[in-house]
């Protein structure tokens, strides 16, 4: 049966990738074990499916479950109706001329520093700056609902423009981050005669005012509905429709980390040079490519640190059930209270002790955990945190990093690098020793072309306390800063070869900025640490910290065995 339409609302745009996406789809491919989403004609696309969960929860956040049910549709037993919002598969911009990635990930074993065993995999990416299509169309079937509809639309295209929205996998670990851009919001009027003869006519018809035509240039991506068939929503429309349907409140944290190498840093390439064994991981960004220091290498890294504060505190040294190897073995081996809630977990089987629940109960008593009710038994599996890959400068054109990859000697490879604008990298030659003859060991010589005086982005992290239960807030913003300052006093470097003489940085200033935020976190809307140094916290907000962290170390407390 027809539903009766009074208006239909569209949003569209154009979204640009901040940082890689991987939106997977069906099949394998031999290069890779998680490959991108392609169409039926092989095409690169992301289905209007991804985007659609992506934007509800997001609207649910703003607007609540009940009221987000009307517009998206939703099942509850014998309940429910089909939606009013209808997403389109979006397209990828020249996808012809886009360059697939292939990004290696691994795990590290907590107990020997080495890749965990069975946590090798690799994955298939777009690079930064892959344009997509946006086109996303709500039915208004009365004129009531219009301002409801309205408001939600508004409040999704300031968060895609703010880019607030992530997409796709690995979206605390890097990936996904988007941003719209050219976004309109037009409406089609079903509710008179002349509304209906308006979205019937062709381009050709009657005249259309200079800001439709405005607004038409801007819809590059609209294919379906000729652009004479749509007026502009009024800014005033807009505005009254927020003040009706106001969005709720989302807190969050956000957190600058200006920094420098001090010397060679960078993330191994999964793949071996000619002239040098060991190249540093590039990918693509704008066009060209660029250094990456990946979000998953930086959080891995921010993890690890803030594991071991959290066993040295509470006298942890290893879960009583691990016993397994391999990928049990480093997943049971990552799980501690706080560090679940912040970081992340994986799926938890309910025969295992239920730390993140732990954490929120102050027992470490298994049993008390899993007589717990069955929508309490989960662990948050998403962290609440998030850090975005960051890029280094310069870039260089896709010709010239081909070059110094592709170069078959020393000669070749310094010259490609003199050409490129990279006189201050260099090749450095390693070789074991052999513990016998003293000698050089057999076969042990490699070469690491190592990148020196390299400017970076800043490092970005973002905290959505949404994830995070009230009374471990405090908590986890206290541990996070504290991995923070060992960043600034040279105990965390990061990327590869760490043991050896590369991944130190240089803090330089940390901005934290915050939104919404509960009371208790509200000095952290806008603090600035020179250097990293914690003392430049608010007085009453550091003590407000330590009190938490001691309350959540006493009512957590590891008790010996």
């Amino acid at each position: 049966m027809a539903r009766n339409i009074y208006s239909r609302l569209h949003l569209c745009g154009t979204l640009v990738t901040q940082s890689p996406l991987h939106v997977g789809g069906h099949g394998e491919e031999v290069d890779t074990d998680l490959p991108l989403a392609r169409d039926g004609a092989g095409q690169l696309y992301v289905p209007g499916t991804s985007l659609a969960g992506a934007l509800r929860e997001l609207a649910a956040r703003l607007f609540g479950e009940s009221a987000i049910d009307e517009l998206w549709g939703y099942q509850r037993n014998e309940l429910g109706h089909a939606s009013f919002v209808v997403v389109d598969d979006a397209t990828i911009e020249n996808s012809d001329q886009v360059t697939v990635e292939i990004r290696d990930h691994v795990g590290i074993d907590r107990e020997y520093g080495a890749a965990a065993e069975h946590i090798k995999y690799d994955r298939a990416i777009l690079p930064r700056g892959t344009k997509l299509s946006l086109r996303l169309t709500v039915d208004v079937a009365q004129q009531e609902k219009r301002n409801q509809s309205l408001a939600m639309l508004a409040a999704l295209q300031q968060a895609l423009e703010a880019g607030e929205v992530r997409l796709g996998a690995a979206k605390t670990r890097g990936l996904g981050h988007v941003r719209l851009e050219g976004g309109t919001l037009t409406e089609q009027g079903f509710g008179t005669r002349q509304g209906i003869l308006d979205s019937l006519r062709q381009a050709n018809g009657a005249a259309v005012p200079q800001t439709d035509i405005e607004a038409a240039k801007q819809e590059h991506t609209e294919r379906s509905c000729s652009a004479s068939c749509r007026k502009q929503v009024p800014q005033t429309d807009i505005e009254a429709a927020k003040q009706e349907h106001p969005a709720q409140k989302r807190p969050r944290l956000t957190v600058k980390i200006d920094w420098k190498p001090v010397g060679p840093l960078m993330v191994k390439a999964g793949f071996d040079g000619i002239a040098a064994d060991m190249l540093p991981l590039v990918s693509g960004c704008d066009g060209k490519v660029s250094l990456v220091l990946p979000g998953s290498s930086v959080k891995g890294a921010f993890r690890s640190q803030a594991e071991r504060i959290v066993r040295t505190l509470k006298g942890i040294d290893r879960p009583a059930w691990l016993g397994a190897d391999g990928k049990k073995k480093f997943l049971d081996a990552v799980k501690l209270p706080l560090i679940n809630e912040l970081f992340g977990s994986a799926k938890q089987r309910e025969e295992e002790p239920q730390l993140g629940f732990e954490a929120l109960q102050g027992t470490t008593d298994a049993a008390s955990v899993t007589t717990a009710a069955p929508e309490e038994k989960l662990l948050p599996g998403l962290g609440a945190l998030g850090v975005i890959d960051c890029f280094g400068r310069p870039c260089l054109t896709v010709e010239q990093w081909q070059k110094i990859e592709a170069a078959s000697d020393d000669k070749e490879l310094t010259e490609a690098m003199r050409s490129a604008g990279l006189q201050s990298w260099s090749q450095a030659y390693h070789v074991a020793i052999d513990r016998w003859l003293g000698s050089a060991a057999e076969s042990m010589l490699y070469t690491v072309l190592e990148p020196h005086c390299t400017q970076w982005e800043p490092l970005s992290l973002d905290v959505d306390l949404q994830r995070l239960p009230d009374e471990l807030q405090l908590p986890a913003i206290a541990l996070l800063l504290l991995v923070v300052r060992d960043l600034a006093n040279n105990r965390l470097p990061l990327g590869f070869a760490t043991h050896r003489g590369m991944g130190t940085v240089c803090v330089e200033r940390v901005e934290i900025a915050g939104a919404d935020l509960p009371e208790a976190l509200g000095p952290l809307g806008r603090v600035e640490l020179n250097g990293g140094r914690l003392n430049d916290l608010p007085a009453e907000l550091r003590h407000a910290l330590n009190q938490a962290w001691r309350k959540w170390i006493e009512q957590n407390q590891e008790v010996p065995a």
